[in-house]
């Protein structure tokens, strides 16, 4: 009950902000707690939190600036797949079709066509018979959802405060990759010489 009534709750802060039509303290608020959370190595929070924060800009029509934390959230759900992929599945491909679609959001084709590729591949590899379909589908319907809900930009300027927080987190935020994974991620996306494959 403590962590749940807590004014210095990050989250909750953000969430009582942005219900209250405060954009502006909400995104500092989710802005934070990301990069708190990415401290404590809960990317998954942590990209929850940096799309928050995105969508807050997005409603004071700061579109280009949500971008920005768009393809940060994109980032690190990514990362979350890469290092969860020798344990979960699962988890992986959600976090796979989770960064398709912010960067999508983020308007990074490429980058979206990459981690669509990595993930048709991977649904095929867990279910050679419907798993690449379901994923063509269920990443096309996303796609299709993020374009009918995208908020048109306004003139708007971005305040100080928010270019700040904005370049304060990133400059916060970085990743180490995993290298006790990283035969793992190898094996399962085909990057292995045939000669280290039978090792």
């Amino acid at each position: 009950m403590d962590r749940i009534t807590n004014e210095s709750n990050l989250w909750l802060n953000a969430i009582k902000m942005e219900d209250e039509g405060n954009y502006l303290e909400a995104f500092l608020f989710y802005l934070k707690d990301s990069a708190e959370c990415i401290k404590q190595n809960s990317l998954v929070r942590a990209a929850l939190s940096c799309s928050c924060a995105a969508d807050c800009l997005s409603m004071t029509g700061n579109l280009a600036t949500a971008r920005q934390l768009y393809m940060q959230t994109a980032i690190i759900y990514e990362n979350n797949a890469n290092l969860v992929i020798g344990n979960s599945v699962r988890e992986a491909l959600w976090s796979y079709q989770e960064a398709y679609e912010y960067f999508n959001l983020a308007c990074e084709n490429n980058k979206a066509q990459h981690v669509y590729e990595r993930c048709v591949s991977l649904s095929r590899k867990v279910n050679p018979f419907f798993g690449e379909k379901e994923a063509m589908e269920s990443l096309r319907m996303r796609k299709m959802d993020q374009e009918s809900s995208n908020v048109h930009p306004t003139n708007m300027q971005v305040s100080a405060d928010v270019d700040n927080a904005i370049k304060t987190f990133l400059n916060e935020i970085g990743f180490v990759s995993d290298k006790s994974n990283q035969h793992i991620f190898q094996r399962v996306f085909n990057k292995i010489s045939s000669k280290d494959r039978y090792l």
